[in-house]
């Protein structure tokens, strides 16, 4: 009788146990997942969350805001499972700081730049070297975008302008927003006759019209790289997964996203995808044993190097430069480092220069900048960082013009097809 008793307590302590254990994996089962993302991405996520949900059973909680915001708030603490940025530079920050996984980095997304304007708006005008950008706003009308100091779409806008020959006209004349809906909401309210947005904002505000695409040889490639934080919960890799699903492309590419990354699960994506172009004569090459060369700081002593090999490049600081052309990216106060290189005779007339930083690489020839015709880049490649291609005169040299680099030490190559 006894033994009996002690046995029917025993199985109903085991039970109660088994209870509580079940009951406590299925309250961590419902726990949300924290995705911090870009704001662009706002509807598209907000949907691609639903669908996760209904699947899994796992709640997602989003913040949105601008990417610089994102990145400090991560970097001061703020719990988040998973970011995705609307540029490579504060996804390198956090990477930088050890507060991502870099194994889970991948590109998902790409997007364009576009100048738009309110609906009911008259303006015309053609994203060219010298356009009448500035006659457009009139005398006292000022373009909304992103701050330029730290939103990624103000700094796409501020380099396309640069390109275009448009900045220091229209600086002055800036509304410099908090991120890129903030933006958007100024023009669509007619508080600025002009702004500059990415193409799928521009798709979701029946308040405003795209005036023109901006030239995508006037900025790096738009992209959007996503990562698991350092501290993310166990579900953030199938939350990962699930943004490269045939459900998630669908709801990305209806609102004109681009997909990058050729559309592998983002746990399994291969070092180096997210290119938009075949970048495999650059891998081959960025394979070999590379010569030492230091770049110099003015352009009449530019240290010469080949083609179609890989070099470890030594920069100088940024601020002892003597630059043949103001760089694309400026001098800064944060060490940055540039440096001078020159190719006698590439024989082609098309050329890729090659870096493993994110770097500025200009390519003059006879003094003069030469515009790219192709950027494209990938933040999971640990071989390659970035290329960007010139069409060049054969058989001329031209000078390699590297800036804005945070590394003194970087691999460069000058490719030929």
């Amino acid at each position: 009788m006894i033994k009996s008793l002690a046995r029917s307590l025993a199985q109903l302590l085991t039970a109660a146990l088994l209870l509580a254990q079940t009951a406590t994996a299925a309250e961590a089962q419902r726990q949300p997942l924290i995705v911090f993302a870009a704001a662009s991405l706002t509807d598209v996520l907000q949907q691609t969350g639903q669908l996760y949900t209904k699947q899994s059973n796992v709640p997602v909680k989003f913040s949105f805001a601008a990417s610089s915001a994102l990145a400090k708030q991560i970097e001061s603490g703020a719990r988040a499972d998973a970011f995705l940025s609307a540029d490579q530079d504060w996804m390198n920050y956090l990477q930088e700081r050890k507060l991502i996984d870099v194994d889970t980095r991948s590109d998902l997304l790409g997007n364009r730049l576009v100048l738009i304007a309110p609906k009911d708006s008259k303006v015309t005008l053609k994203l060219q070297k010298g356009a009448p950008l500035l006659a457009a706003l009139g005398p006292n009308g000022r373009l909304s975008t992103g701050d330029p100091d730290s939103v990624p779409v103000g700094k796409y806008a501020k380099t396309a302008l640069g390109n275009l020959d448009l900045w220091p006209a229209i600086e002055p004349r800036l509304v410099r927003a908090d991120n890129v809906r903030v933006a958007l909401m100024y023009v669509a309210r007619g508080e600025a006759p002009l702004g500059i947005v990415y193409a799928t904002d521009a798709a979701v505000e029946p308040q405003v019209r795209v005036v023109d695409l901006f030239p995508e040889s006037s900025h790096p490639p738009i992209s959007y790289p996503v990562a698991a934080t350092t501290s993310a919960s166990p579900q953030t890799a199938s939350f990962l997964k699930f943004l490269r699903s045939d459900a998630a492309r669908g709801i990305f590419t209806k609102a004109g996203f681009t997909i990058l990354g050729g559309g592998m699960a983002a746990d399994s994506a291969p070092a180096c995808s997210g290119f938009r172009f075949d970048v495999s004569k650059e891998l081959q090459v960025f394979a070999s044993k590379p010569r030492e060369v230091t770049a110099t700081t003015t352009v009449n002593s530019a240290a010469p190097i080949d083609v179609n090999q890989l070099y470890a490049v030594t920069l100088a600081e940024q601020s002892k430069m003597s630059f043949a052309t103001p760089p694309g990216k400026s001098t800064v106060a944060d060490g940055s480092y540039a440096g001078l290189l020159k190719v006698t005779s590439p024989r082609a007339r098309t050329i890729r220069v090659t870096a493993t930083e994110a770097a500025w690489l200009d390519v003059l020839s006879g003094g003069k900048l030469i515009d790219s015709t192709r950027h494209t880049g990938s933040g999971n490649c640990k071989v390659l960082r970035k290329v960007v291609e010139f069409n060049v005169a054969p058989d001329q040299p031209v000078v390699i013009q590297v800036s804005g680099s945070t590394e003194q030490q970087i691999k460069l190559a000058v490719t030929t097809n």
